[in-house]
């Protein structure tokens, strides 16, 4: 027998019909084929793009303020837009393919927490171990930040010379030593980003709940609602 179907409709669909069995099973030997069960219900796509913007563009927004204002670690000679949409845009980059593993291992888990007749419950364990994911994702970031798009590198030189002031005084910096950048990016990161996957999972929820009773939704749709396969 297959192992059971790994769906995102465990979480996002409020009128999904649940199994009363585990969400999937054969261990991690079993990993690749229920990823690509996943993937293959397009509201997967809608759940990681959706996703991957709440984190890293509004999530980064939040992320950006903690940095650069409040951290003082400053930046290059650009608007403060600018600035927060370039490194928003370089953890959007880096971060969506481990949001895309992240997010079905997380509705596996949170299966495993919960019952089939508690699933408000799935909602909540859901958010706590991607936005736990994602935090230990984003840990290694300030210094993968300060290579890549950090002030004094080829991208935020040449973004400045575009876009920005070359002559402008430049802020002084705070440096931290390595160990205090990544323990500050993640004790900041595991509040944020639960939070953030917690509004997101919510959102999401309400978008297919009001799709599923107000609008007819064609077979096409990543939206529309269904029975999750391979239960029983």
């Amino acid at each position: 027998m297959p192992p059971p179907t790994l769906s995102p409709r465990l979480v996002f669909d409020p009128h999904a019909t649940v199994p009363p069995t585990a969400a999937v099973g054969g261990g991690w030997r079993a990993l690749p084929q229920a990823l690509l069960g996943f993937y293959r219900d397009r509201l997967s796509w809608v759940v990681l793009g959706v996703t991957s913007v709440m984190l890293c563009y509004v999530g980064g927004l939040i992320m950006f303020w903690f940095h650069a204002v409040e951290l003082g670690e400053g930046g290059p000679a650009i608007s403060w837009q600018a600035h927060w949409l370039l490194d928003s845009t370089f953890a959007f980059i880096a971060l969506t393919p481990a949001l895309a593993l992240i997010i079905p291992l997380a509705v596996a888990w949170s299966r495993v927490v919960a019952t089939s007749s508690h699933r408000h419950v799935m909602q909540w364990a859901y958010a706590i171990i991607a936005g736990g994911l994602f935090a230990l994702a984003t840990t290694p970031g300030p210094l993968a930040h300060d290579m890549l798009v950090g002030r004094g590198t080829w991208i935020a030189d040449r973004l400045t010379q575009w876009i920005g002031d070359p002559g402008a005084p430049l802020a002084p910096v705070t440096d931290y030593p390595m160990s205090a950048a990544l323990t500050q990016q993640l004790g900041a990161g595991v509040a944020l980003y639960v939070a953030m996957a917690l509004v997101t999972t919510l959102m999401i929820r309400g978008l297919v709940g009001r799709s599923n009773r107000n609008t007819p939704i064609r077979e096409t749709s990543p939206l529309r609602s269904g029975p999750i396969a391979g239960g029983a």
